[in-house]
């Protein structure tokens, strides 16, 4: 039990489903998710930092990697966003499948349109935009009352 592991006394807590906008809104303010995907040596859970546009998923990674040979593929893939508190009070999750592929026209344009601009942490040579467009998505946030 989360009360338990943290240490204080128990409590009532509260989970919710996310509507979409929800959802949309919560990648909105997030800025790392994880991507995960089957290959041939098992599921792997790869972490990006991305921009939300339109209901895609904007991030670079480098030309050859995983990612890019799945986007040349159009590769069926997951896409997860969390938070929780430091105090576990609120902590929520968005999950949505769909596909990863290269940027298409709309994709180009919603990049070059971006407040912030998309840079991968992990260096210069992550210079490869891709997109992730959903299929679908859920979320569910969680509430505790003391």
């Amino acid at each position: 039990m989360i009360n338990e592991a943290v240490g204080s006394r128990p409590s009532d807590s509260v989970v919710r489903t996310l509507s979409a906008a929800e959802c949309y809104e919560l990648l909105a303010v997030a800025a790392v998710g994880r991507i995960g995907f089957v290959s041939p040596t098992g599921i792997e859970i790869i972490p990006v930092n991305y921009r939300n546009a339109e209901k895609r998923v904007l991030f670079r990674t480098a030309p050859g990697s995983r990612l890019a040979q799945l986007a040349d593929l159009d590769g069926h893939v997951a896409f997860e966003v969390d938070y929780h508190a430091g105090d576990f009070v609120i902590a929520w999750s968005v999950l949505m499948h769909g596909e990863v592929s290269r940027l298409d026209a709309e994709g180009e344009v919603l990049l070059s349109n971006l407040r912030h601009p998309l840079l991968a942490w992990p260096g210069a040579g992550h210079t490869l935009a891709l997109q992730f467009v959903p299929h679908d998505i859920s979320g569910r946030s969680l509430m505790r009352r003391a």
